[in-house]
């Protein structure tokens, strides 16, 4: 009963402790994270540091808006003048306000991931263009305020209102929902309404160099740059005094915060960053002693996880002002490797890989550094194992022996070829037992002194882990052979049993084993889990209790108690407490220690801690302290976000960035993403990081390319990742991230789509369709053809087998008709013999008549009228005429006409269309020719003479166009 109510005591006095202690950690120095210009690869002056709403940080940076998402660093965007920026503002909407040298303005992002900068500057009339620095940039309300020595720019509905003074202004404050600007002439004054008005008393503000205000209960505290910190209260200015008062004087205050526990974080030109509290007690003083790699402290601010980002003349360091974690340096610290700590006589031990160390432990957790220091103990310089309080005395384990510890002097009480720790006997609190490097050794107290006695035989192991149970066993654990339990003689000279075990006798392996003591019961750390021993069957089992917190997977690397009854232990890479709350409830508490991954001594884990709640953890890094003073929230959400995706080919093009100047629109008019890919940029690469900021090198990363893998990935310390050759599809790459507290990220997404190639385009996919089927068409048609001609071919071969048994029927007939016809040209031929012998005759008649009849004629033409009176002229003339037209006559013409056609294929006819210019003499005389008459025969059948052939010859050939060398008759002949 009384056990409970001690415990129910000491948990409402952890309560009550942390409810007044929820400040940032006066002990130990917090992490800090350094970042030098060589790491962000820009100028190493940094003025101011925001945080948008997705949790990107921004900072001032001389060369631009400089840009961190937790791995890459990058400049966003600059000034159209290429200035240095020198503040920031952001608003709701993540617009930033920028304030430069020489220009303003603000900047959006645009959907590609750039980011575009629109100067002010341009709203203002010439006259008021020339001015300096914009040291300050404030947004309230609907209105943005820009301050430089020269001039106050306010910016509301796209117009500026300009605010100067007749001197020059010496600086400008935000303070709560007031603002207020010291002039160098008229003081302090205060911006109402759009106006400057005077502060009451405010003349008394002149010279004073305010470089920071904060409200405080009735009235402002004052940081001035030489002269510290003031108080103005009721119209009076008072020094507020502080612990730091000299520090502050004399190395100039530059900026200063208010923190969320209401401590104040000062920041200075020469000497780091000052946190004190409400009272003036100095909290912490970092600079580049123990940590900050710059001592220029330009500015700072606090972001979502409670991180303190401290921008500065020369980088940019990250200070883990909300861990409850904290490294015990000082400016002579140069060990590493800690194997154990104690405290002692208000003194911190620390047992290292180079002697024993102390330092002043009240002076130091109350802040009074500056001359406390670890301190070398004297006649120690080898590796010192362990170190502890035994009957008021500390002994320390160390190479050559064991050492009693008084003050910073060490005394050898026994010269031993290495000891690895001591521990008392149960039920002889006189005596010590010492585990060595060859077996064990026996001290006893003799009037306060530990003495050495004697090396106990029969046991010669390696007893670097050792405990001791209620029944008065030694239980040695050696990590490479098993555990081993002893018993002694009552005379603790020599080992009088052992037992052995290992993996035959429970154990999931024989190596990597440990034992602890933890409520009196010996415990054991293997590979799978936490066991113990079974006292029926002396099998080694798991133990069942803390099986359920611990499991039987990770390997037990420490277990230990403290006076509170809560269980430390380190679970393979995992550091944390199992707290026993009422009902003999538990809970297990581990992400407080996740910065303890992988700082540990492999094999030399150690944990101590101390009644009033101090906890140390030896690590590789040196002495880490821990504290439940700070209410930290490890699951606060955060985001995964995409920081670049680029086609691998053409080299590097760019899709998405917020690096600056990479993208071709900075005009903006390329403000739409497009996502569609041609086929021959389907190879790409995504870059990716998580807006968290807490040990953001150990955060890692699972990715998901759905539509190409089936799955997310395992998750990795991998912030890139490449695709190559992915067929055409719509994509859609997933990636979040988990840090150190094992909370998952919102996930980021890219969607991207990858046309086919030309070849697999929906235009080939017609064009191949229409090909396929002009090709079904042309085969089709071929086979149509092929059937035709094989069908035509049968019924040929058909026709030819009728034809020939046809032919053989009709050769007769055949030849029948061969005679006749034979016959019939005989008779064709007589016929055609006989109208020519007709024709002949006929003509030959004609041109003996004709004869007759131009004689006849000639001799009548010779009668003389005159000498021949008795002859009748009028019957002469009346057979003239006869004659003439018997002579042209058409009767003996028509049927002459009529044969020749006849036999001459329409000669007449043909010469006529050909020739319409010829007369009816004409056409004769081409017949006469045709049947190849000469002149002297053509001349009676014309009845003309010779000589008029031969005209009428002429004539023919002039309407014939023929040549003078060519012969007339063979054209007729040919025609």
């Amino acid at each position: 009963m009384t056990k409970f109510i001690i415990r129910i005591f000491i948990l409402v006095l952890s309560l009550f402790t942390f409810i007044i202690n929820a400040q940032i950690k006066k002990i130990g120095v917090p992490f800090i994270t350094n970042y030098s210009p060589k790491t962000y690869k820009a100028a190493s002056e940094n003025w101011d540091v925001i945080q948008d709403s997705k949790g990107m940080m921004f900072f001032a940076n001389h060369f631009g808006i400089m840009q961190f998402d937790g791995v890459r660093w990058s400049i966003v965007t600059q000034p159209d003048n290429r200035s240095m920026v020198r503040s920031l503002a952001i608003d709701k909407h993540d617009k930033i306000y920028v304030g430069a040298q020489g220009d303003f303005g603000y900047t959006i992002q645009l959907p590609n991931g750039q980011y575009q900068y629109t100067s002010l500057v341009k709203l203002l009339p010439v006259s008021e263009k020339n001015f300096g620095d914009v040291l300050h940039t404030i947004i309230r309300k609907d209105e943005v305020v820009f301050f430089s020595h020269e001039t106050i720019f306010i910016f509301k509905n796209n117009k500026i209102k300009i605010l100067g003074s007749k001197t020059s202004f010496d600086d400008f404050f935000e303070v709560g929902k007031e603002i207020y600007v010291t002039d160098n002439e008229k003081g302090l004054l205060k911006l109402k309404d759009d106006k400057l008005v005077p502060v009451e008393n405010g003349q008394k503000f002149v010279g004073m160099q305010v470089r920071k205000i904060f409200q405080i209960k009735n009235g402002l505290l004052l940081f001035t740059q030489k002269n510290g910190i003031f108080i103005y209260t009721q119209n009076q200015i008072r020094p507020f005094v502080t612990e730091v008062d000299h520090l502050l004087k004399e190395n100039q205050i530059s900026a200063g915060l208010q923190l969320s526990d209401g401590y104040f974080g000062i920041g200075t030109r020469q000497s780091g960053l000052i946190v004190i509290d409400s009272s003036g007690h100095l909290i912490q003083h970092i600079d580049k002693q123990i940590g900050l790699q710059n001592e220029y402290v330009t500015n700072f601010k606090i972001d979502k996880e409670g991180n303190l980002w401290v921008t500065l003349k020369g980088g940019i360091s990250q200070i883990q002002i909300s861990s409850p974690l904290s490294k015990i340096i000082d400016n002579s610290n140069s060990e590493t490797k800690i194997y154990c700590s104690q405290i002692y006589q208000n003194k911190l031990y620390i047992a290292t890989d180079n002697g024993l160390f102390w330092l002043n432990w009240e002076d130091y957790k109350n802040g009074k550094r500056e001359n406390v220091h670890f301190l070398h103990v004297s006649g120690m310089s080898e590796n010192v194992w362990n170190v502890g309080v035994f009957r008021n005395s500390l002994l320390a384990f160390e190479k050559n022996g064991i050492y009693e510890i008084n003050s910073n002097s060490a005394k050898a009480i026994a010269k031993i070829d290495g000891v690895w720790k001591g521990i008392l006997v149960p039920n002889h609190p006189d005596l010590l037992l010492a585990g060595g490097y060859t077996g064990l050794y026996l001290l006893k107290n003799i009037n306060g002194n530990w003495v050495y006695q004697h090396k106990i035989k029969g046991f010669e192991e390696s007893s670097r882990i050792i405990e001791t149970d209620k029944e008065g066993n030694i239980w040695i654990a050696h990590g490479y052979k098993g555990i081993y339990k002893l018993k002694f003689k009552k005379t603790f000279d020599t080992v009088t049993d052992i037992q052995f075990y290992n993996e035959k006798s429970g154990f999931p392996s024989s190596l990597f084993l440990n034992v602890f003591k933890i409520d009196d019961d010996i415990l054991f750390g293997t590979t799978k889990g936490v066991y113990r021993q079974d006292l029926s069957s002396k099998k080694m089992i798991p133990q069942r209790a803390l099986k359920k917190y611990l499991g039987l997977e990770n390997h037990i690397r420490l277990l230990k108690a403290d006076n509170q009854d809560n269980i430390w232990y380190v679970s393979g890479e995992n550091t944390g407490r199992i707290i026993e709350k009422k009902d003999y409830n538990f809970q297990k508490e581990e992400l407080p220690f996740r910065k303890l991954r992988y700082l540990y001594i492999p094999g030399f884990e150690n944990i101590q801690t101390t009644a009033d709640g101090n906890v140390f953890f030896g690590t590789q890094e040196g002495l880490i302290h821990y504290s439940a003073v700070k209410n930290k929230k490890y699951q606060r959400k955060y985001k995964a976000v995409i920081s670049e995706v680029k086609c691998i080919f053409p080299k590097d093009s760019l899709l998405f960035s917020s690096r600056y100047d990479v993208l071709p629109n900075k005009n903006g008019s390329h403000d739409k993403l497009s996502a569609v890919l041609a086929y021959s940029n389907n190879a790409l690469h995504f870059s990716f990081s998580s807006l968290f900021f807490d040990d953001a090198e150990a955060t890692q990363y699972e990715y998901w390319l759905e539509g190409f893998e089936p799955t997310w990935s395992d998750y990795s310390l991998q912030t890139e990742k490449e695709y190559t050759n992915l067929p055409e599809k719509e994509y859609i790459f997933h990636v979040r991230a988990k840090n150190i507290y094992d909370v998952v990220s919102e996930e980021a997404v890219f969607r991207f789509e990858v046309l086919p190639p030309w070849y697999r385009t929906i235009w080939a996919y017609i064009m191949y369709f229409a090909l396929y089927s002009v090709v079904i068409y042309l085969i089709i048609r071929y086979q149509k053809l092929v059937a035709g001609r094989q069908r035509e071919q049968l019924i040929e071969n058909q026709e030819i087998e009728l034809l020939r048994s046809r032919a053989e029927l009709n050769e007769q007939k055949l030849t029948f008709e061969q005679e006749n016809m034979n016959i019939m040209r005989e008779n064709l031929e007589a016929t055609i013999n006989l109208k020519n012998a007709k024709v002949a005759s006929s003509t030959v008649n004609l041109i003996h008549l004709n004869e007759i009849l131009l004689s006849i004629k000639e001799l009548i033409g010779q009668i003389d009228k005159k000498n021949e009176p008795n002859v009748n002229f009028s019957l002469l003339t009346k057979i003239n005429k006869i004659i003439d037209h018997e002579l042209q006559g058409d009767k003996q013409w028509n049927e002459f006409e009529e044969i020749f056609n006849q036999l001459h294929d329409n000669f007449m006819q043909r010469l006529k269309a050909t020739y319409p210019e010829l007369t009816p003499r004409d056409m004769r005389l081409c017949a006469y020719l045709r049947m190849n008459f000469n002149t002297k025969e053509i001349a009676p059948l014309l009845g003309i003479s010779v000589r008029g052939v031969e005209d009428t010859r002429y004539r023919i050939r002039k309407k014939l166009q023929l040549p003078s060398d060519a012969n007339i008759t063979e054209f007729i002949l040919n025609f």
